[in-house]
């Protein structure tokens, strides 16, 4: 059975980018279970979502250029995105790896490379728009190249309790796999969000402790 169409929103400053992906999104839905429609174009992150106020306008996925000719910052415009309610997925020419840690920093749910196939890139609009997080190349080359992380010195308990929370598992869970109660699962998710604030890395967000838990090696940079 053919899915409901994916509604896509795309950010690039480069008219043909924005109709060539496009027109790759429209032959692909030809032959794929899950169709994805790009309904709206612009070049910055301001005008879509100026074109968003129309009553009838709703994406599930905004994907953006990492670097916008408008010189806007990309942590700032994936913040601007999330907090409008839209997951966002980032397309990056270069591994710019200052600008991918602040775009997912603000909340980007993977990052696409535009030189590679545009079938991968399509596939991650669908997982972005299943709600998934992807774990990129990109993301790896950033959090390896970045020599300023600082430990939060989580303990034992708290990284066996991190990785299960990080890779989807509820608080129920958790408890069951670690032996131990639901508020003891809550009170570890709260010490770690605590001393990674204390880090200067903090992490309100489920997601946020997804990318801490990415950069310190709790789970691999290959899982998604």
């Amino acid at each position: 059975m053919v899915g409901p169409i994916i509604r896509v929103g795309i950010v690039d400053d480069s008219e043909v980018v924005r109709i060539g992906f496009s027109a790759a999104a429209a032959m692909d839905a030809k032959f794929a279970l899950q169709g994805i429609k790009v309904v709206l174009a612009a070049e910055t992150v301001p005008q879509l979502l100026q074109l968003l106020q129309s009553p009838v306008s709703m994406l599930d996925v905004v994907v953006l250029d990492l670097s916008l000719a408008d010189a806007s910052e990309p942590g700032e415009n994936v913040r601007l995105l999330v907090d409008a309610g839209y997951p966002v997925l980032v397309f990056s020419v270069a591994e710019n790896t200052d600008a991918i840690k602040s775009a997912l920093a603000a909340g980007a749910a993977g990052i696409a490379r535009k030189g590679d196939d545009v079938k991968d890139a399509l596939d991650m609009v669908r997982r972005v728009a299943a709600g998934e997080t992807i774990a990129s190349q990109e993301l790896a080359i950033a959090i390896s190249s970045d020599s300023l992380f600082m430990a939060a010195e989580l303990s034992d308990r708290e990284r066996e309790t991190l990785k299960f929370y990080a890779t989807g598992f509820t608080g129920v869970q958790i408890a069951r796999r670690m032996n131990v109660s639901v508020n003891t699962v809550g009170t570890n998710i709260k010490r770690i969000r605590e001393k990674y604030a204390a880090a200067g890395r903090y992490a309100p967000t489920k997601l946020e402790l997804y990318h801490r838990a990415l950069e310190d090696g709790i789970i691999p940079t290959g899982l998604s």
